[in-house]
């Protein structure tokens, strides 16, 4: 699922921080071969994983040349200072929420620089993702509004999440309040909300108590947003971010095991577990492990992840299923509006458009592109 051209030695290098004989690999690999560093340094870019590196080697004095060592540090220190402004920005947003008495979740990133990696260099962010409350969602909205966000994509029946912008952000902040972790109907009904509530982490932000989802929970969402965006370029840190949480914390990985039997979701998220065990040597206790590789899936568990996360599915496929395991007519309208007319400032972000005069040009190309890309499943 890694594209499988990677440079190897991004992959021992990232593994370093776990495991030191990668680091011993990673000086192998730059004293027998040639070493294209422009390659590395665009990987390492691409997959958002140059201020692990740098902080795992920074050091060493091998194998780096110094002039890369360089490079990564500026981009650690970017990182760093990027991630301070967007905490600025949380930190104002959990007090707005604590003080409203609306309970949240810090999600991915937002929980992850602080709460896991414990240093703000270590995880990229792009925007800012909390979990409330379904109840609480239209609360949140207009808490957001009174404090000048706007809204870029609306929640409706069928999603679980709305974007809200804040214009004139220095970081060009995005905030996306969720109500579940994953987008499909099917995973929503399989993982019941409360169960994302349950045995959270308490995270300080400033001062003010926030919450971290559970090892187990995080895993879990970790593994399905991996899937989920399958097709994203650049999907390394990720699974850097499942082994840090799995390291990190005391992880119950029977109990884990067996929420996933229960849940039916044991396909999905193995699949990913096996891939961060094979690239980063992520230890998984024997018995767990073999309890989820002898876990067989039923009928409906293996076509909802053909059709929703699989490496192999279509937008078309996803969609389609997506329908089916919609309730309700009007909800089931609502979903193929938003799939195939969506909002557009999706689609001015989506193809970078300059002019929004242009939108209306790119609904039927986006709508051949999803029909190309369902043909292409199909062959496969």
């Amino acid at each position: 699922m890694i594209e499988r051209d990677i440079d190897r030695l991004i992959l021992v290098c990232v593994k370093a921080r776990y495991d030191g004989e990668a680091l011993d690999e990673a000086k192998r690999i730059v004293r027998d071969g040639q070493v294209s560093w422009e390659r590395f340094l665009q990987q390492a870019a691409m997959h958002a994983v140059a201020p692990l590196i740098y902080d795992t080697l920074r050091d060493d004095s091998d194998p780096l040349p110094p002039w890369v060592k360089q490079e990564l540090r500026t981009a650690y220190y970017q990182v760093a200072a990027r991630n301070t402004l967007f905490c600025e920005e949380l930190a104002a947003i959990v007090r707005w929420f604590h003080q409203a008495n609306i309970s949240i979740i810090l999600l991915k990133g937002a929980a992850l620089a602080q709460g896991t990696y414990r240093n703000l260099a270590l995880r990229p962010m792009s925007d800012l993702d909390l979990l409330v409350p379904s109840e609480f969602m239209l609360r949140a909205e207009e808490l957001l509004a009174k404090r000048g966000y706007t809204v870029l994509e609306g929640a409706e029946s069928y999603l679980r999440h709305m974007t809200f912008e804040l214009p004139d952000s220095d970081v060009g902040t995005h905030v996306e309040i969720h109500s579940h972790i994953v987008s499909s109907p099917y995973y929503r009904r399989a993982i019941p909300e409360e169960w994302l509530w349950r045995d959270p982490v308490v995270l300080l932000v400033d001062g003010v108590p926030a919450l971290t989802l559970s090892a187990e929970a995080s895993i879990v969402h970790s593994c399905l947003h991996f899937l989920d965006h399958i097709g994203t370029r650049g999907t390394l840190l990720w699974l850097c971010d499942i082994a840090e949480v799995a390291r990190d914390t005391d992880l119950g990985w029977d109990s884990l095991a067996q929420t996933l039997g229960e849940f039916k979701i044991a396909l999905p998220v193995r699949s990913v577990l096996l891939e961060c065990q094979e690239l980063l040597g992520l230890p998984i206790p024997a018995d767990p492990w073999r309890q989820l590789l002898s876990y067989r899936p039923g009928f409906a568990e293996n076509k909802a992840y053909q059709f929703c996360l699989s490496p192999r599915r279509s937008t078309a496929s996803k969609t389609f299923f997506d329908f089916l395991t919609t309730d309700g007519l009007r909800a089931r309208t609502r979903l193929l509006s938003s799939r195939l007319l969506p909002s557009s400032e999706y689609m001015i972000k989506r193809y970078s458009l300059r002019n929004a005069r242009l939108v209306p040009l790119y609904y039927p190309r986006m709508i051949l592109e999803a029909a190309l890309d369902g043909l292409r499943a199909l062959r496969r």
